[in-house]
């Protein structure tokens, strides 16, 4: 299964070239978190939302690992990709590496932000099946909020006290007790997720979907092909498209083509960026071929979109 052969070869021709490096108007990226230790490294770290005067942050900015905001006390928006969230209290918001955020409280914000890197939640969830079956970290699907009770808000709270003693001792063996200690806080909120959110059945069709589609989160701008991901994966490009339609009820190249389209609409959303620059960045060459490939997907223009959706923080 290929895709669209006009959308690959647009890709195909940028993908020879480099990657593009930041240029003016791109979205701040936090590499690592700030709040980790004096050494250095940075694997797993949390703070409170009072003892920051840098939180909340009202520009859009990136981050290259998991995000966790416990919102004890908050009132203001929260803009995620291109959809706004209210922020109040017991909010619980879910942040994956490369999504665009912005978040604004009208009174001062009381909680934690955790972060944790991609290394650490590999160590956490080593097989797909085990990330899927937390839907608010999965790549395709699920809700980045959750509003808590303040009964649920209160029984999780230890939890949290647990992890910020733990990360602020650093004893032997801390990571692994906060790993434990977030595992069971994952598992307590993933119970609160509506049932259409939770993970369906489970086979080898299944796993190979998910390992896909976290493949595509990281890849998209690097494979132009099915069959590059298929070869990545160890199996045949039939195999592949045949588990993600079975799983999913879209073809692996339509998946691709989503993510890609995602990554258009954040860009044209959220900055004044030239559409043209939006295609080179995505590594589609010729950006009337980028218009028509998003007017097809989204039955809008890409200036007509960015009138509709661009919409300043309140």
């Amino acid at each position: 299964m290929m895709l669209d052969p006009a959308f690959a070869i647009a890709r195909n021709r940028r993908l020879s070239e480099a990657l593009p490096s930041a240029r003016s108007g791109e979205f701040p990226t936090f590499e690592t978190s700030e709040f980790a230790a004096d050494d250095g490294a940075f694997y797993f770290d949390l703070v409170r939302l009072e003892d920051r005067d840098d939180i909340p942050r009202g520009f859009l900015h990136r981050h290259n690992y998991y995000h966790l905001l416990w919102m004890t006390r908050a009132s203001g928006t929260h803009m995620l990709d291109f959809a706004h969230f209210d922020v109040r209290d017991h909010s619980v918001f879910f942040l994956s590496p490369g999504q665009v955020h912005a978040w604004t409280s009208s009174v001062k914000p009381y909680g934690y932000v955790l972060n944790f890197s991609i290394d650490f939640f590999a160590r956490m969830f080593p097989r797909a099946d085990d990330v899927a079956k937390f839907p608010f970290y999965h790549p395709t699907r699920g809700n980045s909020a959750l509003y808590l009770t303040p009964d649920q808000h209160d029984a999780m709270l230890p939890l949290l006290a647990g992890m910020e003693r733990e990360a602020r001792e650093r004893e032997t063996g801390f990571a692994d007790v906060v790993q434990a200690n977030l595992l069971i806080l994952l598992t307590r909120l993933r119970r609160l997720c509506p049932e259409s959110q939770q993970a369906g059945e489970s086979g080898p069709r299944q796993a190979l979907a998910r390992r896909f589609t976290m493949l595509v989160e990281t890849h998209y701008l690097r494979f132009g092909a099915v069959g590059q991901y298929a070869e990545a994966l160890c199996v045949s490009e039939r195999q592949l498209n045949d588990a993600v339609k079975q799983t999913m009820g879209r073809t692996a190249s339509q998946v691709i083509q989503e993510r890609v389209l995602l990554e258009a609409k954040r860009w044209l959303s959220n900055t004044e960026t030239g559409i043209a620059e939006i295609a080179f960045r995505l590594n589609i060459e010729d950006p009337a071929y980028f218009a028509r490939f998003f007017k097809k997907q989204t039955g809008l223009t890409p200036g007509d979109f960015r009138r509709k959706h661009c919409r300043p923080l309140e």
